[in-house]
């Protein structure tokens, strides 16, 4: 098919790969222009414009896909199918009209659970044990087409969003190829979503950056590795009379086989395990402010910590209060 792809994050790479390598012709890549990045701010492409230009795609970069001088370029291309992944902007239904097959989406999650911009984290939140990849039909209804394949997946007892995401990614990539496959010979079987199963994963914010010790340690886990690696769940490392000897950042954990502890919750346990309201969890990964990721133990090391020290996590205060 001659395709328009249509996305901007490092999550529909996997898939415009797969397309390029299968023989799909795609036209154009369309994007969202290039944002300041980094400590730097300097000017950065979308990880999709970065590939396209790399490998000599013509891009299109617009803050507005709709406007009727886009458009006329479009129309000149003429598309067969939009492929939509990661794009961040709403597609007019005018827009999807220029391609005889319209438009499709790779989303991340068994729709209709988790529409919205974070579904890969609000699964991991919501403590699911299973998520998936689903390819549906873009309309005017965010995430809400006929879904037209799915494949889904267990989610790991330590895996975070950023190793999720990712996995995710690459899960799309044959399924999309597939239900374009089914398009062009017409076996694709269009499966209406199910109104009563809804569920929404609205953005994440950075006030979200904490985590309840006293919660059980299914609970705290799910929020460390759904967090990360953004916005992260900041804590301090404390002495047993308060002194703060580091301030960290949780990256990846999994719930401990520790026995009942009688600890307070945050107390680092005897081996090193992090006591919860209910269990305890075993930190895999975690930042001091300023240096690299580390392991529990190299953290033990480096600081001298002993068994009575406490993690404790507080939510973010306004700017402008202490």
């Amino acid at each position: 098919m001659k395709i328009l792809f249509l996305g901007s994050g490092a999550f529909g790479l996997p898939t415009l790969k797969t397309l390029i390598q299968s023989g799909h012709q795609v036209a154009m890549v369309i994007t969202q222009p290039d944002k300041p990045a980094g400590r730097g701010r300097h000017s950065t492409a979308t990880p999709v414009a970065a590939y396209a230009a790399e490998i000599g795609l013509p891009v299109l970069k617009t803050a507005n896909l709709n406007v009727p001088e886009i458009i006329a370029g479009l129309q000149a291309v003429a598309p067969e199918l939009l492929v939509v992944i990661a794009f961040g902007q709403k597609i007019a239904d005018h827009v999807l009209r220029l391609a005889p097959h319209g438009g499709i989406n790779l989303h991340a999650s068994l729709l209709p659970a988790f529409r919205g911009a974070a579904p890969i984290q609000r699964a991991i939140l919501s403590g699911d044990h299973t998520t998936g990849v689903s390819v549906i039909r873009v309309t005017n209804v965010m995430d809400g087409g006929e879904i037209l394949g799915q494949i889904p997946t267990p989610i790991g007892d330590s895996e975070t969003a950023g190793e999720l995401h990712d996995r995710l990614a690459e899960l799309g990539a044959p399924l999309m190829r597939q239900v374009i496959e089914q398009l062009a010979d017409e076996t694709v079987r269009a499966v209406i979503q199910d109104a009563t199963r809804i569920s929404q994963a609205p953005k994440l914010s950075k006030d979200m950056a904490h985590v309840d010790f006293a919660q059980r340690a299914r609970q705290v886990s799910c929020r460390i590795r759904g967090l990360s690696p953004w916005p992260g769940c900041h804590a301090e490392l404390l002495t047993p009379d308060g002194e703060i000897r580091a301030k960290v950042s949780l990256l990846k954990c999994r719930e401990a086989s520790t026995a009942d502890h009688g600890a307070d919750p945050g107390e680092v346990l005897p081996e090193f395990h992090i006591a919860c309201g209910s269990g305890a969890i075993e930190i895999l990964s975690l930042q001091p402010i300023g240096k690299r990721p580390m392991d529990m133990r190299s953290l033990v090391n480096g600081y001298g910590i002993k068994p009575g020290w406490r993690l404790l996590s507080r939510p973010p205060q306004p700017e402008g209060k202490a």
